[in-house]
């Protein structure tokens, strides 16, 4: 099997297979993808996708595989031995995916392959734009220092991304300092401010699909509670005069605190059924 590196510049040859909103990510900093091809005829036989985590960390670095293709549990194995020298290489400790659609083929490649697997309920839930609406005490307008960050030059967004950074050490994307400001959507991902900086932002990404993804949530100083009552006030009005009110928003759930505050906005809310797995590297 010949191995091909997917960068930005040929994950074009893949959008037949890959789905859009995990495409989109390849060229991002801590994104990986390598293709299994027949030698023969460079027929594509597997795919893996994968995003590096913690990778400051020289004990907790990790990588979760994004997405996974293959046309039989063979090729996928045989992928699977390539990405173990490449994750090693890389310093990885331990791999893991979560997939609402894996098949029983890949599910035995995968735990042939050493990963342990089980049952559970998705980290993430699915609401809409219409179900936000309706969170009771979201009624109440935003006060008007709560801006979207379309207001933000450059250098006051990234001070901001610095600032929140300072106290926020685990923020769900990896490369957070390193995406530009648009990536976001200017328009319902909002900021508030505190003697002239930046300490609350609430960041959206809106994927291909059409998707809309909450991707930090935070605000530091004394006032920092009711700055995110106030940014998720804004955000959700500014969505529901911008989007249709059946467009998916999709919450990652993955960390207590994120779980918790779910429950509180969208009580009795679960995610669909869904295969873990993960397993743990020889480093070299």
């Amino acid at each position: 099997m010949d191995i091909k590196t997917i960068q930005d510049d040929n994950i074009y040859e893949y959008f037949d297979q890959v789905d859009e909103d995990v495409s989109e990510n390849i060229g991002r900093m801590y994104y990986r993808g390598i293709a299994g091809h027949n030698p023969d005829d460079d027929s594509l036989l597997s795919l893996l996708i994968w995003e590096l985590r913690n990778v400051d960390s020289l004990e907790d670095t990790s990588s979760e595989i994004k997405y996974i293709y293959a046309i039989d549990s063979l090729s996928l194995s045989n992928l699977l031995k390539d990405y173990g020298q490449l994750a090693q290489a890389e310093n990885v400790k331990k791999t893991f995916f979560e997939s609402t659609s894996l098949s029983q083929e890949k599910e035995e490649a995968l735990a042939f392959s050493g990963f342990s697997l089980s049952h559970k309920e998705s980290k993430n839930i699915e609401v809409t734009v219409k179900d936000c609406k309706k969170i009771p005490f979201i009624k109440k307008a935003a006060p008007p220092y709560v801006q979207s960050i379309r207001n933000l030059n450059a250098q006051a967004y990234y001070q901001g991304i610095m600032n929140i950074l300072f106290k926020y050490d685990s923020p769900m994307l990896e490369d957070l300092v390193y995406l530009p400001k648009d990536w976001f959507d200017e328009d319902i991902s909002c900021y508030t401010k505190t003697d002239g900086k930046v300490t609350g932002l609430f960041l959206f990404h809106v994927c291909p699909s059409g998707i809309i993804v909450p991707v930090l949530f935070y605000a530091v100083g004394a006032d920092g509670r009711m700055n995110l009552l106030e940014m998720l006030r804004f955000s959700i009005d500014k969505a529901s005069l911008i989007f249709p009110e059946d467009t998916t928003v999709r919450i990652i759930r993955r960390n207590g605190k994120v779980s918790a505050l779910s429950e509180k906005l969208f009580p009795g809310k679960k995610g669909a059924s869904a295969i873990a797995g993960q397993r743990t590297e020889t480093i070299i």
